[in-house]
């Protein structure tokens, strides 16, 4: 891969810090390329350089969006500024494509293996701004186009890119520098619709961006703990309930909403494991993505048979889930179970996505559940193995497609366990739903 040069954004210039990026560097796997270790824009003590201001609108107070409903924080205006700076010595020096870093940035994978023939791709179009890493939204908008590469939907994170003259050029004409936003939120509106109506209409998207199928670069800050200053997590729409109706379009299975149980709904040789479409596969892609993004995954949750889980609430879903569950969910246990009186039409759920990886947990040990009814819903299927298996009935639930939901009894009927995923990881959405004992 052909580089002009290499430009890393960093605020603390101390030796330490750039003897660490210097070794990083030679991780890259593309040797004698020449870098620049750029002194980034201090948010919180540098004053605006003459000409810029952020924007006024940035704040939304009714959003629901935790990052939206705030003002703008000096070190977000900060990262903008230092992107804008590099931006514009890429023009000043004439460089054809060169590659950003932030200080924070974690070789995943050589850069040898991307090749310029790969890059050059027709299919690919003559593209201005190539994404190294990045927070993905599975908004329909993603096209696979090389074995490497493909045309990004919405997407976030700017802390590995490739940039050629002419995006540089784009992006600053776009005029970032004038109405300040985190450059996150900027580069996507360059290149695409933004959710938000007020951005969209600041910037012409003009810029032709493709991106890595995988996270070649990684990130090894957090935005509770990044020097250079980021929002505190990207755009989620999957949390954007603000038109129930709409929301339920995009995330529901629309043949389970139409309420024919008994057509829809199948049942493993009269053992009381049902299995249904509930979810779409949008919904099961984007909150795999927003457990990922808030990271606040726990290990010690349940003292008997503990999980590497995350419950809905942390990650700001849990309001939106229990809404599907008293719409669809409580509804169809009723149905199907004969359940009676308001303790079963307004049960209490604890809901939480589990993660099985083969280095930390690949499994979970036999077990009951502390529950009336347990719901596990299969959000991805990149992985080998796993399922749950029910030893009393000899069954083993492992749905093939993502979105769809097994409901079972808990307490003492159904004895169960994770079977072993021996590849990949396997993400699950478990509900344990409980009879709500005020209502009786």
């Amino acid at each position: 891969m052909k580089v002009d040069k290499i430009y890393v954004i960093l605020l603390d210039h101390s030796p330490e810090k750039i003897e660490s990026i210097v070794a990083r560097l030679e991780g890259l796997g593309i040797p004698g390329v020449p870098f620049e270790i750029v002194q980034a824009h201090n948010g919180l003590k540098d004053p605006l350089p003459e000409g810029y201001s952020a924007y006024s609108g940035w704040a939304l107070p009714e959003s629901k969006i935790a990052w939206w409903n705030r003002p703008l924080r000096p070190g977000e205006i900060g990262c903008s500024i230092s992107h804008i700076n590099v931006w514009n010595k890429v023009i000043e020096e004439g460089h054809s494509t060169v590659l950003v870093l932030e200080e924070d940035f974690k070789v995943n994978r050589s850069l040898d293996g991307l090749t310029n023939r790969e890059l050059a791709n027709k299919k690919l179009g003559k593209w201005d701004f190539c994404y190294l890493g990045r927070y993905s939204f599975d908004d329909g908008l993603n096209k696979n186009i090389t074995k490497n590469l493909l045309i990004p939907g919405n997407s976030y994170t700017s802390h590995a890119y490739l940039l050629t003259g002419e995006g540089a050029k784009k992006l600053i004409k776009g005029g970032l520098h004038k109405n300040i936003i985190p450059v996150d939120e900027y580069i996507p509106a360059m290149y695409m619709d933004h959710p938000r109506p007020d951005i969209n209409s600041m910037f012409k998207t003009e810029l032709n961006a493709i991106s890595t199928k995988e996270d070649w670069i990684g990130q090894t800050s957090t935005p509770q703990n990044s020097t250079i200053g980021h929002a505190d997590q990207p755009y989620f729409e999957i949390l954007d309930d603000s038109d129930w109706n709409a929301w339920l379009d995009k995330y529901v299975d629309p043949t389970i909403r139409l309420g024919q149980w008994d057509l829809i709904v199948d049942e493993h040789r009269d053992t009381n494991i049902f299995e249904f479409p509930l979810f779409t596969k949008k919904f099961c892609d984007e909150a795999v993505a927003l457990s990922e993004a808030m990271d606040k995954w726990t290990v010690d949750r349940h003292d008997a048979y503990p999980t590497n889980d995350v419950l809905l609430g942390e990650i700001g879903l849990n309001d939106i889930y229990n809404r599907v569950l008293r719409e669809i969910v409580y509804p169809l246990s009723i149905h199907l179970w004969s359940l009676e009186g308001d303790g079963y039409a307004n049960m209490f759920s604890e809901n939480f996505l589990a993660r099985y990886t083969t280095d930390r947990q690949s499994h979970l040990a036999l077990h009951h559940d502390y529950s009336h009814v347990t719901m596990v819903v299969k959000l991805n299927d990149e992985f080998d193995g796993g399922g749950t298996w029910f030893p009393k009935y000899r069954i083993l639930s492992n749905p093939e497609r993502v979105g769809t939901a097994t409901l079972h009894p808990g307490l003492v009927t159904h004895h169960h366990g994770a079977r072993p995923i021996t590849a990949g990881k396997r993400y699950i959405c478990v509900s344990f739903m409980r009879k709500n004992e005020s209502n009786i």
